[in-house]
């Protein structure tokens, strides 16, 4: 009697969880997290924005042309820095890390804005990236763009909302749209968050393709 008695416990304690999973999971609706946005006057980020960066057209590190509609539909971080920079390993180290968890996904890119287009010549920036993506699948998934510095600094101060790049994040990620949705700083503690924020936003992603696919079967 005593064992029937703890199995029938037993069976109680396996089943509640379970039909609380299936009452929630089946029957409910699900709520991921979502990053916020950042916009002009925004320290932080808040719940919407309707901030998206201007368009803009820099030469990669093989001299061809990459546009704001080049990364449409892409997500994509932001870094702000000239190979002579002091910190260039650090830096380097930070966006090293998302490439190499995201290196098999090809809607996952990163984008270096010259802040010396004088110095950041081909025959540099070149073997820079090549060295940091010969694990890629995708070859393309690493920029280096530069251009006419004052345009340059002009776009990273004004689009990206940089005022001072020696005491601001040097790091923006930006969705698909062209919306601001992350800042990070130079350090492996603000930086430690970039490779999940990603990740977030491509669920984010998923979930607005389902969404949309559910509606189109309605």
């Amino acid at each position: 009697k005593k064992l029937k008695k703890y199995i029938g416990l037993a069976g109680i304690l396996f089943l509640f969880p379970l039909a609380w999973i299936l009452f929630f999971g089946v029957g409910g609706s699900h709520h991921f997290k979502t990053l916020g946005y950042v916009g002009p006057g925004v320290k932080d980020t808040v719940t919407s924005s309707d901030y998206v960066l201007p368009d803009f057209a820099f030469e990669n590190q093989y001299g061809q042309v990459i546009t704001s509609d080049s990364l449409k539909g892409k997500i994509w971080m932001a870094a702000f820095f000239s190979m002579k920079d002091e910190h260039i390993n650090d830096i380097t180290e930070r966006l090293l890390n998302i490439n190499w968890r995201y290196r098999n996904e090809p809607d996952v890119w990163i984008v270096c804005f010259s802040t010396d287009g004088a110095y950041d010549i081909p025959s540099i920036t070149v073997p820079y990236v090549e060295n940091n993506t010969k694990y890629n699948r995708y070859s393309n998934k690493w920029q280096f763009l530069r251009g006419d510095q004052p345009t340059m600094d002009s776009f990273i101060r004004n689009g990206f909302l940089i005022d001072d790049l020696s005491k601001e994040a040097r790091f923006r990620l930006v969705d698909g749209n062209g919306q601001i949705r992350a800042l990070y700083g130079n350090t492996e503690f603000h930086f430690k968050s970039a490779s999940e924020d990603i990740a977030l936003l491509k669920k984010e992603i998923d979930l607005r393709k389902y969404n949309e696919r559910k509606q189109k079967e309605q």
